[in-house]
């Protein structure tokens, strides 16, 4: 009777040791999870809705299609953007911060520079040049 006491008296304890374990592991490991610097994030929609405003598109990034156009236009324009691989890079990059002054557009996003690009190249009769 004596050894099924101290085994109950036992399974309490480790019960209770396990209980105190847990109540001080879980806010550690939820935090960690699902916390702001956790290792679980939101998962993007499946199906992305193209923006609606015009403020919202010109503020997306150029795809790489779109930055090859830009350094066609940036080099049908006298700037030096390195080769037009769609890459925007440190020549590229360089190449958009010196027409963004030249055409007063140094606060506006490389989407702008683009259009407005495109659109002097279409008013001189050319197009921008194709990788």
């Amino acid at each position: 009777m004596r050894a099924h006491l101290q085994g109950t008296f036992l399974l309490i304890v480790l019960l209770l040791v396990f209980w105190g374990m847990l109540n001080w592991a879980v806010p550690i490991l939820d935090d960690a999870v699902f916390g702001d610097d956790g290792a679980i994030v939101a998962r993007a929609p499946l199906e992305v809705d193209e923006p609606t405003e015009r403020g919202l598109e010109e503020d997306r990034p150029l795809a790489g299609n779109e930055v090859a156009d830009l350094q066609g236009a940036l080099t049908q324009l006298g700037y030096s953007p390195g080769p037009i691989d769609g890459i925007l890079g440190e020549l590229t990059r360089q190449a958009v911060d010196e027409a963004k002054a030249d055409v007063g557009l140094a606060e506006q996003s490389d989407r702008k520079l683009l259009e407005t690009l495109t659109a002097a190249l279409e008013a001189l009769g050319d197009t921008p040049a194709q990788p």
